[in-house]
């Protein structure tokens, strides 16, 4: 007997639940800190913004810190990826899929992890742990299976400070336990204070672009 697949519209559906989930709660959590924080420039705010957007996936399931990106925890660093693909917005129709879930070609995975993390390292594609999904890797269809669940990130970022140098940026950033944004009675986001600051360095590509270069710990 032929097993009774779902069908694709169901599971396009189920990956729009999966990637407003992310997508929705990181833009509404950075849109919301731009309008909350008054004590830095219009200016800032948009830079801000800018380098909030990009560390997102980054920081969203608390990755181990490392002092350089070549020594990072790769699984770590192929499950950001994925998760970066999905914050991007992807057009759920251009994929195939199986009962197990959304086909996500291995293709993009590289792309994302290149953009993110430069080119001093490759990636390793494995089965990796998603922040509690895991994501399958089929070396067959040269393709990594994403379950059709929803996520709340556990952190969002704040960024509190920027220096600024020739080839890196220093972000000194606040993790915002996502659990604890409240509604006021007017409607408006009110950001809980940071549950940890950490200080991500980032590298810069002669094209102007970012990639992450390390996650460090602040100093008491």
């Amino acid at each position: 007997m032929k097993k009774k697949k779902r069908s694709k519209p169901n599971l396009i559906v189920g990956l729009l639940v999966l990637a407003l989930a992310l997508v929705g709660c990181v833009a509404v959590a950075i849109t919301a800190l731009q309008g909350i924080d008054k004590t830095i420039s219009d200016k800032n705010a948009e830079k801000y913004g800018a380098y909030e957007k990009f560390i997102a996936p980054v920081i969203m399931n608390d990755p181990d810190t490392f002092d350089d990106v070549t020594v990072a925890d790769p699984e770590q660093l192929v499950s950001i990826a994925i998760w970066s693909v999905l914050d991007s917005n992807p057009e759920p129709d251009k994929y195939e899929y199986t009962d197990a879930g959304m086909i996500l070609p291995e293709k993009e995975v590289e792309e994302k992890f290149s953009s993110l993390f430069g080119d001093e390292i490759k990636i390793t594609h494995s089965n990796v742990d998603g922040g509690g999904i895991d994501f399958r890797y089929s070396e067959k269809k040269k393709a990594y299976v994403i379950p059709i669940t929803g996520i709340t990130p556990i952190y969002t970022p704040k960024v509190t400070q920027a220096k600024e140098r020739a080839s890196t940026v220093e972000l000194t950033v606040g993790y915002l336990y996502s659990a604890d944004w409240q509604q006021d009675s007017q409607g408006n986001m009110t950001a809980p204070e940071p549950g940890k600051y950490m200080k991500i360095t980032l590298g810069i590509n002669g094209d102007g672009t970012y990639f992450v270069r390390a996650i460090q710990k602040i100093s008491d």
